[in-house]
């Protein structure tokens, strides 16, 4: 491995340690708490990237590698103070986010991906070194580093001068969970040209399908256990080099497009030397069947075609099977809502549709929305996702408890618990805590965020259920949305239902159409009260009203209306169900 002379540091946007004036920040450890060797030039290469970039507060780093998706938890103020008073060395995913954080921060003009790309390769060489030393495995370690470019393995070399765009896509992958959730939508392990790559793939897969953190360490037990040939160390190495590769994880979808069109220009260049091979097949026979051969060719040309194409015909099959599980008193097509009578009308919430339900503030939207989490995950035991908008995690969690156990939601929040309140608290736990619930209560969650957890949760937990509450205070962070504060409804709502369907699972999406008013104490909401933008989109529409909410001697105190004013698969009605407010839940009126 080269060392770089003080012309290169600079061009890649990094000062001498000392050259930076202004405020001190942290200061380059000495040699009687950082001996010469790999260690202290990796310290050394650090530090000037941390000058580079002005010297910025440990607070400073954290809050602005919190903000970058790819850099793991343990990363926080704590770990980086002790990463740059050389108190701690940092493992390949940590030092890569703070490399690239301090590099992005001391940018220079010139500075090109390439330059990042061997700035960080630089440090990794350096921290492996470290690492070894620090073991006992390498006894000359300084001059391991040294000449480390000369003894790289033959096959990573092949593999990185032959496949460059499949590294790229590799290296987000590892770095980044939400790189690899909107790979997965594009790439199959197939389109991978390198065997190596292909089971690097499958691992990074099954690494995350089990929890497990996205580790140089996680991923090399996955592979050596499916017997890649290289040696474990070989793997770890031939990792570590894929982190230098992902130097924008904004382009990992770009890079994995083209792995993508790449793998279809092969696919099509080995139909063509098939057809070649059987069209001189048939032309040494006396009578070629030339029919025979043109069904044969129409046949391998559809099988690429039709992998892509949108375009297809009457989906009979799958409309038989539905219609036959309506009819068989299977369970739903869609999933369970809680509501018989809707249910029956509807058949549940069915995949693939965007539902917008609609109601003055008040009525009970935040309630129904928990609702339907709490019938799709904890009834049913199905993955359902909540970003909600309106309630905390804490919040949300004692409604979803108190809906459960049936104990008066101002009994937990007076902490006025009777026996046999605990009692009845006790005796759900284990059905809450276990339910495939995931929340979210980021108040800065953007409709970008939400599309990707989606796609992660459906990739890797069979997602079921969407749940947005409310729709009125999700993020949008595009450059073409409109002027003003206005939200850009058609936006956010044909993404939605663009993923619902992609997905194949229903998002229900809660919108406010306003405060109380005298008017819906004598006339109900209506389809108008739902801005053109969402209703147009929508594949459904609920409109949720009670009439107690204004008069409180009403004859129909306790009961609600979900009104169905849009059904773009099935009929309209109103269904009513059961208001208990005080279990901070709505119920079927046969459940009663």
């Amino acid at each position: 491995m080269r060392s770089y002379s003080e012309d290169t540091w600079r061009h890649l946007g990094v000062v001498r340690v000392g050259a930076t004036r202004g405020k001190r920040g942290l200061v380059m450890p000495g040699e009687e708490q950082v001996p010469p060797g790999p260690h202290r030039q990796m310290l050394i290469a650090l530090h000037r990237a941390y000058a580079a970039a002005g010297r910025p507060g440990l607070r400073q780093i954290a809050l602005g590698l919190k903000l970058d998706d790819s850099a793991p938890a343990t990363l926080n103020y704590q770990a980086v103070g002790k990463i740059l008073n050389g108190k701690q060395l940092p493992n390949p995913r940590q030092l890569a986010s703070l490399a690239l954080w301090l590099s992005r921060e001391g940018s220079v003009e010139g500075q090109t991906d390439e330059d990042s790309r061997d700035f960080l390769q630089q440090l990794l060489d350096l921290c492996e070194a470290a690492h070894r030393q620090h073991l006992g495995l390498d006894e000359d370690s300084d001059n391991a580093v040294e000449h480390d470019s000369g003894t790289g393995s033959a096959r990573e070399a092949r593999e990185e001068a032959a496949h460059p765009e499949e590294r790229y896509v590799l290296g987000c992958m590892l770095r980044s969970k939400d790189a690899l959730a909107d790979v997965v939508e594009i790439l199959r392990s197939d389109d991978f040209e390198s065997q190596i790559h292909r089971k690097i793939y499958e691992a990074l897969l099954g690494t995350y399908a089990s929890s497990a953190d996205l580790t140089i360490e996680n991923v090399s037990v996955k592979l050596s256990d499916a017997g890649l040939l290289f040696s474990h160390t070989g793997v770890a190495d031939y990792l570590y080099s894929l982190l230098t590769q992902a130097a924008d994880l904004k382009k990992a979808c770009e890079y994995a497009e083209l792995v993508a069109a790449r793998s279809k220009v092969r696919r099509i260049s080995a139909l063509g030397k098939k057809i070649t091979s059987m069209a001189e097949a048939a032309g040494a026979e006396d009578d070629p069947d030339v029919d025979a051969l043109m069904s044969l060719v129409e046949s391998e040309v559809f099988s690429i075609v039709d992998d892509d194409s949108p375009v297809g015909g009457f989906s009979i099959e799958a409309t038989l099977d539905e219609v036959e599980a309506l009819g068989s008193g299977v369970p739903l097509v869609g999933v369970p809502s809680g509501f018989h009578d809707f249910d029956t009308l509807n058949a549940g919430l069915r995949p693939g549709e965007l539902v917008i339900v609609g109601g003055a503030s008040g009525m009970g939207k935040s309630t129904l929305a928990l609702d339907f989490v709490r019938h799709c995950s904890i009834a049913h035991s199905r993955t359902s996702l909540l970003l909600s908008l309106q309630m905390s995690r804490e919040e949300i969690t004692m409604r979803m408890l108190s809906a459960e156990a049936r104990v008066a939601l101002h009994h937990m929040r007076s902490g006025s618990m009777t026996d046999d309140d605990w009692t009845r608290l006790a005796r759900v736990m284990p059905s809450v805590t276990e339910a495939p619930v995931y929340m979210v209560d980021d108040l800065t969650y953007s409709l970008d965020d939400l599309v990707r957890a989606c796609k992660r949760l459906h990739a890797f937990k069979e997602l079921s259920l969407v749940v947005i509450d409310s729709i009125d205070l999700l993020k949008v962070d595009r450059p073409d949305g409109p002027s003003g504060h206005e939200p850009n409804y058609t936006a956010i709502a044909q993404e939605l239902r663009k993923t619902a369907r992609e997905l194949g699972v229903p998002v229900v999406a809660f919108y406010q159409i306003g405060r109380l008013s005298e008017r819906y104490s004598y006339q109900p909401p209506g389809i108008t009260d739902i801005p053109g933008s969402l209703e147009s989109v929508a594949d459904i529409v609920i409109l949720l009203h009670r009439e107690d909410a204004y008069d409180k001697e009403s004859p129909r105190a306790g009961e609600a209306d979900l009104i169905i004013a849009k059904n773009r698969n099935g009929p309209t009605a109103t269904v009513t169900v059961a208001f208990m407010g005080h279990y901070s839940r709505f119920v079927s009126m046969s459940g009663v």
